[in-house]
């Protein structure tokens, strides 16, 4: 069971939209557009996610902080004997959304809860997600070139999650659902379209859980 509630995400979401309208405008005054670069945009917005998750967490909890310093948790909850890991990460350009974490802090800690936060361009809809424990099993390897960062993945960490704002899509049982339609409407005598759906059927059903996030909006 998740100690973040709904609620306590969508008052910390509000106040990072808040944050991150005064610091478009800031950079606008300036001749520069914030959201060219979502990438920038989010590392810019981190500190954020940690400090106004802290502050619910502070009204629940005591020994909450945050200190940003290197090296140190993003935030520890000294009531709970908890240190949670903040990411903040928006779809890429292909449309898909990676969660990762650096695998050397992996490593070190043995497991860490995460509390990744994803949000669109423009800031207004976003999911929450929140996993307990993760640990090395539930990322990728280190690949060449990767800076010491991995993915997760994303059938094995569902188990540990707990959605708080917005959904994570089960994209096999949409896509199981839509074929189990299709051979509805097959007439015996189609044998190679049947065939074809049988086939992909049997995709579905042996593949890894493949997931979609659908963001919420936050007014």
């Amino acid at each position: 069971m998740s100690y973040l509630t709904r609620s306590m995400s969508s008052e910390a979401i509000q106040n990072m939209s808040s944050f991150h309208n005064d610091i478009v405008n800031t950079y606008d005054r300036y001749g520069m557009d914030l959201l060219d670069n979502l990438g920038r945009r989010n590392i810019v917005m981190s500190q954020a996610q940690e400090k106004f998750f802290s502050q619910v967490l502070g009204k629940c909890y005591d020994g909450v902080r945050n200190d940003g310093a290197t090296g140190q948790p993003d935030i520890v909850i000294g009531a709970l004997g908890k240190e949670l890991e903040c990411k903040l990460t928006s779809k890429h350009k292909s449309g898909t959304i990676s969660f990762q974490t650096d695998h050397a802090t992996l490593l070190q800690k043995g497991s860490l809860d995460y509390l990744y936060v994803v949000a669109d361009r423009d800031f207004k809809n976003f999911a929450v997600l929140y996993f307990a424990g993760l640990d090395v099993g539930d990322f990728h390897n280190p690949s060449p070139g990767s800076r010491g960062k991995v993915s997760m993945i994303k059938h094995k960490a569902m188990a540990k999650c707990s959605v708080l704002m917005g959904e994570m899509i089960n994209r096999n049982n949409l896509e199981l659902n839509k074929i189990n339609e299709l051979l509805k409407q097959v007439s015996s005598a189609a044998v190679a379209t049947k065939r074809k759906l049988l086939k992909r059927k049997s995709y579905w059903e042996t593949i890894p859980t493949k997931y979609s996030v659908s963001l919420e909006e936050v007014s």
